[in-house]
């Protein structure tokens, strides 16, 4: 699956499943892949995911099991090789949830080139940041954190 991500300032109903994904790193992110209890993984590829911004990506809800995978940033482009190797994808395995019914999921924010490679919490810094910039979500009830983090 490929979901296009959701364009600030674009509509979203009331009825959607979102995930969040905050970059607190250096670099942009370019892909973000998911995995979850069926197939197939769902990859948000020809996202830009500047530094200190969000990506938020539509998901069917029902979906079960759901855990972002890996990720790949501009300066480190994923690819195959012929012999069906990976390369450039940097693994995170966040821990799984559990998309059982309409609004916001936030996965993690994860930090490009740094030790720490992610938190799923967010701060309140970026709580207020993402209100601010993509008011489109705001309408959407939080589901596994609160506004007041």
């Amino acid at each position: 699956m490929y979901p296009d991500a959701v364009r600030a300032g674009s509509a979203v109903k009331g009825d959607a499943a979102i995930l969040l994904v905050g970059n607190g790193g250096t670099e942009t992110i370019n892909y973000l892949q998911f995995v979850h209890s069926g197939f197939p993984a769902i990859n948000a590829r020809g996202i830009s995911l500047a530094p200190d911004g969000f990506a938020a990506i539509p998901v069917a809800v029902g979906t079960t099991g759901l855990e972002l995978q890996n990720y790949t940033t501009t300066g480190r482009t994923g690819t195959y090789l012929p012999n069906g190797v990976s390369s450039g994808f940097v693994p995170v395995r966040t821990p799984k949830i559990d998309i059982l019914s309409p609004g916001l999921y936030y996965v993690a924010t994860v930090f490009p080139g740094q030790p720490r490679n992610f938190e799923t919490r967010p701060t309140a810094v970026q709580l207020a940041k993402l209100r601010k910039e993509r008011p489109e979500l705001v309408g959407l009830k939080p589901v596994n954190f609160g506004w007041s983090n």
